[in-house]
């Protein structure tokens, strides 16, 4: 999971230096297939990680502890520090995955080959939406570092 996080942030990464190897028409700078298709499997890379992210996590956490009904709305079972720790590190991680899937969507509009106007073609949309990959790989790490301490001081 953390590994697809750190491949989606390289490869977002590689679609922004892409993105700025396109050649400038006056001020603004055409779609880059290559950093179109890079974008799109950075993002895919982001969603994938976050859905095995969350999987653990549900899987990890302790079913009296934490129960979940949807991904918004959860309910405690006793509140403890660590369980208040767990779940804000899950909000967390769906809050800075929503983010980086908007920033990457983002940079790959910019890609598509049907755009007419420049619009934000100057913002670095894709290197940014790659720091935001790496962040959910630390975010998630930590929730499961929550998981497995909540876990243990339960027990």
């Amino acid at each position: 999971m953390v590994g697809l996080d750190v491949v989606a942030g390289f490869v977002a990464m590689l679609a922004e230096v892409a993105q700025q190897k396109a050649h400038t028409v006056t001020e603004c700078k055409s779609p880059s297939k290559k950093a179109f298709v890079l974008g799109l499997i950075a993002l895919g890379c982001l969603l994938a990680a976050h859905f095995i992210a969350v999987m653990i996590g549900c899987i990890i956490s302790d079913s009296h502890t934490i129960v979940t009904v949807f991904p918004i709305v959860t309910v405690f079972s006793a509140p403890k520090i660590t369980q208040r720790v767990t779940m804000a590190c899950i909000y967390l991680t769906w809050i800075v995955a929503t983010a980086g899937a908007g920033i990457l969507t983002m940079g790959i509009w910019m890609n598509r080959e049907s755009r007419l106007e420049c619009g934000f073609t100057n913002k670095q949309f894709l290197s940014l939406g790659g720091k935001v990959c790496f962040l959910h790989a630390i975010v998630s790490v930590v929730m499961y570092l929550a998981n497995f301490i909540c876990r243990f001081c339960i027990s």
